[in-house]
């Protein structure tokens, strides 16, 4: 291979890994924002502000955009069950359970995505994905339950269960999000649609923060929160998928995938080091499963 093709794969790949890096990141860095704001506060301010950014941008591809009537209801629907629902049920999981919970369980969102494609598109279902399928759910199982029987450990236990939950149910409509658009996703830059997504979601956010600074003023915010909030509406959410997107177009969705597996790990050590988080064996063991299930699917791709 020549200087100039490695160095033309070897940039998307940076692109790629480095945008999941700064998505691992975000778990560690939302725990902090949430010691002095609210979920919702928080989601306010995070994808607020990277709408801020992102408006620009969408205002200039808008220009050569073709989106017809048809497609506002779909991108409607992304923006409500990706960009709001989604975000409230992960982030309202995230403050109930640990960084390191939520960064393993967040990776299967693969394995949510290939069960409904096969449920909603009927798309075709291999004996190999099966088998993926129900490994990645024993390794949720392992996480979520911290045994083969579940364990209720006294001292916020059972708040770090419910969180957990709450990020699954999350991922069924991520997975949702991602299935039923699909078309428009194919149709359109995903840039496009996902940056419109976000700005779109402000018209869910604002009203809310409205409400809440009415009822309880504004939070008070020291110099930490504001740094977490900037870091995940600039780094974790603008720059993030910017950069995802460009090494995308180079690569493809098959080998961009794989550098997916960089939250779950990165993720989970930033929790340790930053967070102080110990991990349970059966953390560890049902993390091992989800990686090895994603890994599978993407193969199976």
């Amino acid at each position: 291979m020549s200087s100039r093709s490695s160095k033309s794969v070897a940039l998307p790949w940076s692109f790629l890994i480095l945008a999941n890096a700064l998505w691992a990141t975000g778990f560690a860095a939302s725990k902090f924002a949430l010691e002095g704001l609210s979920v919702t506060m928080m989601l306010v301010l995070r994808l607020g502000l990277a709408a801020i950014f992102l408006l620009p941008i969408l205002i200039f591809q808008l220009r050569t955009a073709r989106l017809t009537r048809r497609d506002i209801p779909q991108l409607a629907q992304m923006t409500l069950t990706g960009f709001f629902i989604n975000k409230l049920l992960e982030f309202g999981g995230l403050a109930l359970s640990t960084a390191a919970d939520v960064a393993l369980l967040i990776t299967a969102e693969t394995i949510f995505t290939s069960a409904l494609a096969w449920l909603l598109l009927h798309e075709p279902f291999k004996k190999s994905t099966l088998l993926a399928l129900l490994l990645g759910l024993i390794g949720v199982y392992l996480v979520v339950g911290q045994g083969l029987i579940p364990v209720l450990p006294a001292g916020g236990g059972l708040n770090r269960i419910i969180g957990d939950l709450l990020v699954i149910l999350s991922l069924v409509f991520e997975a949702f999000t991602t299935v039923r658009g699909k078309t428009l996703l194919t149709k359109h830059s995903p840039y496009l649609i996902t940056s419109a997504a976000i700005v779109g979601s402000t018209v869910f956010w604002i009203p809310i923060a409205g409400w809440e600074v009415w009822h309880t003023g504004w939070p008070h915010m020291n110099g930490n929160i504001w740094l977490s909030v900037l870091w995940l509406a600039i780094m974790t959410t603008f720059a993030a998928y910017l950069l995802w997107f460009q090494g995308l177009s180079k690569l493809g969705g098959v080998l961009a995938s794989s550098t997916l597996l960089v939250q779950p790990l990165l993720g989970t050590l930033l929790a340790v080091l930053l967070l102080h988080e110990h991990l349970t064996l059966f953390t560890i063991i049902g993390g091992i499963l989800i990686v090895i299930s994603v890994s599978l699917l993407m193969k199976f791709e």
